[in-house]
């Protein structure tokens, strides 16, 4: 092992530390001890900052229980539809109820970090001076209703992190110590020393290679990487079973950081439901440079607003996730230059090239099963909803037996991809409204809406898209991919009884509206996705032919796409309920 692979193994096992299976802890110092009392004061900032500001008097360690306003208790855990109705969740009860069960000691009513925090561990949690934590989580049933605003992005006292917040607790964390990376005397004097290291022209590209260099490393890299688990043992908070949580009134708000419903195989989660939050910038302040990325290099940044990964029975319900006023146009590219015939800093290129602090909005991925993404508001993003993150097979993460993902009555509206973006999972998309622009000109341009990758079976029924400031085609809306030697390495890695068909692509299109006429169907036949009226497998049925559809598994009544572009953006989003 090399030098770099060493410090990156070591950051890495520091970090699994504090993370394991309950998510945080470690580094920071000063341990808190729960209290009896909490407060309601918390502070807010915006993530663009780079500087930590707005304190609170009093930092609460311990949530409320609470009979909650009746504005939020009028908002239950019970009504899931589509897929987070089908199966029997860890409580022995069918589909979807999250803390429907929870007793009166177990429902809180949260107004900041901590509060938020204790509630997911029934008040035992140790929350350390840099906002890192530890416990163990409580998967009894519970609900936690959010009133007001809670900004994830908070050390103990509820000052709010920026960039120079996490470059202080990561140079003094014990198990970190990211000072011994270069010692840097800022995050600036950091970022200047890894561009100047990693710039196209010095470092190369997939596209074009200088020596032996493919992915970053290096010293800038590895103290970027140690701020980065600094922040991620702030901001990654996870999720446990049986729980709901809900937004009080229409200003329920969480921002600034990234809800884990289950962040490993071996603590997996189930029976979860969100409703009535809105989800806000999920800000990575130290993404990193790929130059591998589509060859000619991208910026990746780490955080979701809600990543449901290793988790079943989720239901996610009039809410709504957007980057904000905090748009991915306010961070262009770095790269001012032309290397290998391509101009990173042209502002043509700038939706290519521009440092990303945002990933997806509500990504489905790992071996996540039963979901339903229902009535939310997505809007002014990028990459918005991911099902499926990689194209090769695994019986833990993704496969043809996971994934399972009903999406109706969503609005998404300036997005410019992944909505969704589907590998292996049977996913139904239905009575959405699409709402989209072709100029180049606004901060989220349209690129293409739902997509076919490896393996996906999808049902797209009774669907609206309206594209303004061009002429879309069927081919503007959606597209697809999938690899027939994958499809034969996927029957391989699932064993006996699976075969290739199983692993490969099916698409069914019926009812579709593009800008007010019927959406034409892409022959997709040459990017092996075979399109038919019956993409999807039977229960228990793993070869041969696909002879199933949504109402094999549940019961659902579309509505005629005329009514969606009216009746959906009135009713979906936070606030609505």
């Amino acid at each position: 092992m090399g030098n770099t692979e060493m410090i990156r193994s070591a950051l890495v096992m520091a970090l699994g530390m504090g993370l394991a299976a309950c998510g945080g802890g470690g580094g920071g110092g000063g341990d808190s001890t729960t209290t009896a009392v909490a407060s309601s004061s918390a502070a807010t900032s915006s993530a663009a900052s780079s500087t930590a500001s707005s304190t609170s008097s009093s930092a609460a360690s311990s949530s409320t229980s609470s009979a909650a306003s009746s504005s939020a208790s009028s908002i239950t855990s019970l009504g899931a539809t589509g897929w987070a109705t089908v199966g029997t969740n860890n409580l022995g009860v069918t589909g979807t109820t999250g803390g429907n069960a929870a007793t009166s000691a177990k429902t809180y009513t949260v107004t900041n970090r901590n509060e938020f925090i204790q509630a997911l561990y029934a008040n035992a949690a140790t929350i350390n001076t840099d906002g890192s934590y530890s416990g163990t989580l409580d998967s009894s049933s519970k609900i936690i209703y959010v009133s007001g605003t809670i900004d994830l992005s908070m050390d103990k006292s509820l000052t709010a992190l920026g960039e120079s917040g996490y470059f202080t607790y990561g140079n003094a964390s014990s198990s970190l110590n990211c000072s011994q990376y270069g010692g840097y005397a800022s995050a600036t004097a950091m970022w200047t020393a890894y561009y100047a290291a990693y710039k196209p022209s010095v470092w190369g590209t997939a596209a074009l290679q200088i020596g032996s260099n493919t992915t970053v490393s290096g010293t800038p890299e590895n103290a970027r990487a140690c701020y980065a688990a600094q922040q991620k043992k702030v901001v990654y908070i996870n999720i446990p079973s049986n729980t709901s949580i809900i937004g009080v009134g229409s200003t329920a708000k969480i921002i600034h950081g990234n809800l884990v419903l289950g962040s490993s195989s071996s603590a997996p989660v189930d029976n979860i439901v969100v409703r009535n939050i809105t989800f806000e910038d999920s800000f990575d302040y130290f993404p990193q440079w790929d130059p591998t990325d589509s060859t000619t290099g991208r910026w990746n940044s780490a955080y979701d607003n809600v990543s449901v990964m290793y988790a079943t029975h989720v239901w996610l319900d009039h809410n709504t996730f957007t980057d904000g006023t905090n748009v991915d146009a306010n961070y262009p590219s770095v790269w001012n230059e032309t290397y290998a015939g391509t101009d990173y800093a042209s502002s043509a290129n700038g939706v290519l090239y521009h440092v990303q602090h945002h990933d997806g909005l509500s990504d489905v991925t790992k071996n996540a099963n039963y979901v339903t993404l229902s009535y939310n508001y997505y809007h002014d993003h990028d990459k918005s909803l991911l099902f499926g993150g990689t194209d090769t097979a695994s019986t833990s993460a993704e496969n043809p037996n996971a994934l399972k993902v009903s999406v109706h009555h969503n609005y998404f509206k300036n997005l410019r991809q992944r909505q969704p973006r589907v590998r292996y999972g049977m996913v139904h998309i239905y009575n959405n409204y699409f709402e989209g622009d072709l100029s180049a000109s606004v901060n989220y341009q349209w690129s293409v809406g739902w997509y076919s990758g490896q393996a996906s079976k999808l049902y797209v029924e009774n669907n609206v898209i309206q594209l303004n400031n061009g002429s879309p085609t069927a081919a503007t809306v959606y597209g697809g991919s999938s690899s027939t030697s994958k499809s034969s390495s996927c029957a391989t890695t699932m064993g006996t009884g699976y075969d290739s068909s199983y692993c490969s692509a099916y698409s069914y299109y019926s009812g579709n509206l593009l800008n007010g006429s019927a959406l034409s169907v892409q022959d997709l036949s040459s990017a092996n996705i075979t399109t038919t009226s019956t993409p999807w497998y039977a229960s228990g049925v793993t070869s041969g032919t696909p002879g199933a559809t949504p109402s094999s598994y549940y019961s659902y009544t579309p509505d005629d796409a005329s009514v969606v572009a009216s009746s959906v953006p009135a009713a979906a989003g936070a606030g609505k309920l």
